[in-house]
């Protein structure tokens, strides 16, 4: 009769350890990306590696993030001095991408809610962006998962490092 009633104390503490453990681990997801983080590779479908990418930074701060992000692969062209020609405008902004706005973490997942972004688009009223991530040591992973429209096809995960 002991050896069960020990028995049942344990899967009861080790059932209230692990409900607390799955409470704190949001937050404790949350505090691991506090911080400023730094492009450091793409990995592309299929398992492409882009290990010199162009610069790009994500900072989270108290539920709030800030991404920007050079997203070709080379340098983007100086814009011309004087007036300039849409193709010239297209050529430096498109491979820019910037939003910043509210976050959440459950688990390994976190959304992304963009309150000003390059693209309007982004920063309508409902607009969300969800991610897989992974943290070990000062190398974060995240992967798109899907918006306010769907699945993400095709992700590429990037690597970042936390920046010093």
């Amino acid at each position: 009769m002991r050896a069960s009633t020990q028995a049942r104390a344990l899967a009861t503490g080790a059932a209230l350890v692990a409900l607390a453990g799955a409470g704190a681990e949001p937050a404790e997801a949350q505090e691991r990306l506090e911080g400023a983080w730094r492009v450091d590779a793409l990995i592309g479908p299929g398992s492409r590696l882009v290990d010199s990418p162009q610069p790009g930074l994500l900072l989270f701060v108290d539920g709030h993030y800030s991404y920007t992000f050079v997203t070709s692969e080379g340098p983007r062209p100086p814009l011309p001095i004087g007036p300039a020609t849409a193709e010239a405008l297209v050529d430096v902004w498109n491979p820019f991408t910037a939003n910043a706005g509210t976050f959440e973490v459950s688990g390994d997942t976190m959304r992304r809610r963009p309150i000003v972004a390059k693209s309007p688009d982004a920063m309508a009223a409902g607009a969300f962006n969800d991610y897989t991530f992974r943290i070990v040591a000062d190398t974060l992973w995240v992967t798109p998962t899907g918006t306010e429209a769907g699945p993400t096809r095709n992700a590429s995960t990037v690597r970042y490092v936390r920046a010093r």
